[in-house]
């Protein structure tokens, strides 16, 4: 079935565990898949459908699955019943509106795909994002994060919402081209009129040497997805705000996190010291990495794990969030992971007082020295001179 396609797929890019498919209010679909992930939710809406003879789909049947999309809004914000989701990894929770700031509609035609065909429609004061199957595809292991899939959805709106006429030769992937090729904006189009994309800059995108280099580096950063992953293991609430911590960063951000968890256990197995800690302060939140010989126990590796967390909160009095992670010191086929999220909004001297003697009675991050380096999203290749 073609929605069990694109559950497979938003899986992928959102994480199984805030992925709803087929919700349903007093036992009626809602709609084809819910995603629900912190302050964002995305409807999708699915519709197979065949061309006509003249190569079109036939309207009254595009025009109803963007009505199903205006009703599932509608039935999840405006009618204030109460809405059980459920899936197989969080089990059953209500739905809570009051929680959201972004909704996306978005409509996929799959079968066929017309020659062309609107990217966004719009019914009553609501913008419908209209995918293809194959573009479907494409950003969905292209901006395969929340926070990079909804950043592209929104610079879209508005920019298309400013009533600029524009003229694709081929799918959406040559506007996400655009996109991605100027800085993930829309800006050196505004204040035209008409904006022809010919068919080729996606294409002209994935030959680049940047973009290859970019997806090369990109690849610890599945290591960090991992993580997030391993985080929702535990199956409870206090776990699944850690994985949405977690789970917030770009794919970029991700891999430059992947590489510092990874090049410090990498330190860790090769290290004679039976533990080895590692502090990555980053904008508004500080990651503690705790990596341990097997020797001690579970206890003791959380309750260090927990002092490690409240000294990095009073070293970064800025960032009011610490996340610690925790796991075994050799690099094995398995192992195991602690988690532990510090949230204190506001420090005060009792607090550094306290975490002042933590630190200088357990040595914790007492001569910490900073290593600075500089990471591109497109890395930056040196030109092979000829020879």
């Amino acid at each position: 079935m073609a929605e069990n396609v694109l559950h497979e797929l938003a899986q992928k890019t959102f994480l199984s565990d805030w992925c709803y498919l087929n919700p349903k209010l007093a036992g009626k679909e809602i709609c084809d898949l819910l995603v629900v992930f912190d302050d964002i939710v995305i409807i999708w809406q699915i519709k197979d459908l065949k061309l006509d003879k003249f190569g079109k789909y036939k309207v009254s049947e595009v025009e109803k699955n963007i009505r199903q999309l205006s009703g599932a809004k509608r039935q999840l914000f405006g009618i204030g019943k109460p809405i059980q989701l459920q899936n197989p990894r969080r089990g059953k929770e209500l739905f809570n509106p009051a929680n959201i700031q972004d909704v996306f509609l978005i409509s996929v035609l799959f079968g066929e795909c017309e020659e062309h065909h609107s990217l966004i429609d719009n019914i009553k004061t609501n913008a419908v994002h209209v995918f293809t199957r194959e573009f479907t595809e494409v950003i969905l292991n292209e901006l395969d994060t929340i926070s990079d899939f909804a950043d592209y959805l929104r610079n879209k709106e508005s920019f298309l919402m400013k009533q600029v006429d524009i003229l694709i030769n081929g799918g959406e992937e040559e506007l996400l081209a655009f996109y991605l090729l100027n800085d993930r904006s829309f800006q050196r189009m505004e204040g035209i009129d008409l904006a022809v994309l010919d068919e080729g800059a996606w294409q002209m995108l994935q030959e680049k040497r940047e973009y290859k280099a970019k997806k090369l580096a990109d690849r610890i950063s599945y290591c960090w997805d991992s993580i997030i992953d391993r985080a929702h293991e535990a199956g409870t609430a206090e776990y699944e705000i850690i994985a949405r911590e977690l789970a917030r960063s770009s794919r970029f951000k991700r891999r430059c996190l992947g590489q510092a968890f990874y090049d410090a256990h990498v330190r860790a197995h090769q290290s004679n010291k039976p533990q080895l800690r590692r502090l990555v302060p980053d904008e508004g939140i500080t990651y503690c990495f705790l990596f341990q010989e097997t020797s001690g126990s579970r206890e003791m590796r959380k309750m260090t794990l927990e002092k490690m967390c409240f000294v990095a909160r009073g070293l970064y009095p800025n960032n009011k969030k610490v996340i610690g992670i925790a796991t075994e010191k050799l690099i094995e086929p398995t192992c195991s992971y602690d988690f532990l999220l510090v949230d204190i909004p506001q420090w005060n001297d009792k607090m550094q007082n306290e975490m002042e003697t933590i630190q200088r009675e357990c040595e914790i991050f007492i001569d910490v020295t900073p290593t600075h380096f500089r990471a591109y999203e497109y890395p930056q290749l040196r030109e092979t001179p000829n020879n």
